[in-house]
């Protein structure tokens, strides 16, 4: 994926109890050293500050006939017109005011079993990405995602 390609942020989920479905909100502040401010994994681990999933791969799933929201994913912002899974470690992305650096894959937690048993499987190798935050500040539905340096 070429530097500086632009996407969308079209989901901003914060989880108040670790393993249970997030809930959607209209923005929120990503801290540096610590994650998205409320959420129930923020502060936890300096490498899994914050967890990207692809609306692209959801729809794949959706339209397989998973019946699966955003929330239940467990991830923290849902991204379009990115190929989030292609992503190496290293690479940083502007969301609104923040610039956050891809630090590992993210892998299916077991959590998911719960919908199906199927997805662990089908999502090992979709399920996104996991990152820490380089520069702090609010991000907004609908702000771009933009790939500022990859690796």
């Amino acid at each position: 994926m070429a530097q500086g390609f632009i996407g969308e942020l079209v989901g901003l989920y914060l989880g108040s109890q670790k393993g249970e479905s997030k809930s959607s909100v209209d923005s929120a502040e990503l801290v540096i050293n610590h994650g998205l401010r409320g959420d129930s994994h923020a502060g936890r681990d300096s490498r899994r500050q914050v967890s990207l999933f692809s609306e692209e791969v959801l729809h794949q799933l959706q339209n397989s006939g998973f019946n699966i929201a955003p929330e239940d994913l467990q991830a923290n912002l849902l991204v379009e017109k990115i190929d989030l899974d292609s992503l190496s470690s290293g690479t940083q992305l502007r969301i609104g005011e923040t610039v956050i650096e891809i630090t590992e894959p993210r892998l299916p937690c077991r959590s998911i079993t719960r919908i199906d048993n199927r997805l662990p499987k089908l999502l090992y190798g979709r399920c996104g990405q996991l990152a820490k935050i380089v520069q702090g500040g609010m991000v907004h539905m609908r702000d771009k995602v933009e790939v500022l340096h990859q690796r």
